[in-house]
């Protein structure tokens, strides 16, 4: 069991790093056999879906009805949107009032197979419709014995996509977690090169705060409530709204957003 003990253990060996963006990374995060019974769970788990919508994302599957996921899953879950972690995550983070997404938007189980990647990119920040700002994202990987030369690192990168500055590897038990905003570059961009018989598992949970706006109409750009994705250098990887026409480009840009209906 993972009690009040032992998030009192990880409030001491959890250290929050900077650069290049405020992140924690973790190994042995959790109780192993804890971890390896939600990593034979996932791999018996027959339900996953297409994730579909992602341009740039390679054979992504993933599973968010948090009813019913396998038994184990959902008691880590639960542990992540507990009260007692999440007053850990505002103290590590200095945020407030940090709520939980039981929808799982985005969020979930998470597998790619072999030839899978999800190039650079930020993440959404908005729901649209609810008046909700995303902060965190925590990713849970579940891959025992995973091999470097597999490739699925989770690379951060900096504001100006000059240079990558973090590796994690997804072996069982690492754990990152990262403020969101449209600077939180991240992504796996190399092709997986695992065995047909294997993915690359994790579980993603994501954090809000209400936003509070005093204006009656909130315009926001576009790139707030979708992915960014981010080209690094010496490479072909796309850029977001590069195939947008000029429309596009001005609607999402700004018109408020009760104009453009969440698609």
């Amino acid at each position: 069991m993972i009690n009040l003990e032992y998030i009192n253990e990880l409030e001491k060996k959890l250290i929050t790093d900077n650069n290049p963006f405020p992140h924690i990374i973790s190994s042995n995060f959790l109780p192993t056999n804890i971890v390896r019974q939600a990593e034979s769970e996932f791999e018996e788990f027959k339900n996953l879906e297409n994730a579909g919508g992602y341009r740039y994302g390679n054979l992504k599957y993933h599973y968010d009805k948090y009813e019913k996921m396998p038994k184990t899953i959902k008691y880590l879950i639960s542990f992540f949107y507990s009260k007692e972690f999440i007053r850990l995550l505002e103290k590590k983070f200095n945020l407030s009032n940090i709520k939980p997404d039981w929808t799982l938007w985005g969020g979930g189980m998470h597998s790619s197979k072999t030839g899978g990647n999800l190039k650079v990119h930020s993440d959404f920040i908005y729901l649209r419709k609810k008046n909700t700002k995303r902060v965190l994202n925590l990713l849970l990987y579940l891959n025992s014995d995973w091999k470097e030369e597999w490739k699925g690192n989770l690379e951060l990168w900096d504001k100006k996509m000059s240079k990558k500055m973090k590796e994690i590897s997804p072996m069982l038990n690492n754990v990152v977690i990262f403020r969101t905003d449209k600077d939180s570059n991240h992504g796996f961009p190399e092709n997986l090169l695992c065995p047909d018989n294997i993915s690359r598992k994790s579980i993603a949970i994501y954090y809000y705060i209400e936003e509070k706006n005093l204006l009656p109409i909130k315009v926001k750009m576009r790139k707030y409530y979708t992915t960014q994705w981010k080209k690094r250098p010496g490479t072909e990887d796309p850029e977001f709204m590069d195939r947008d026409n000029l429309w596009r480009k001005i609607k999402y840009k700004y018109l408020p957003s009760f104009i453009i209906k969440r698609k």
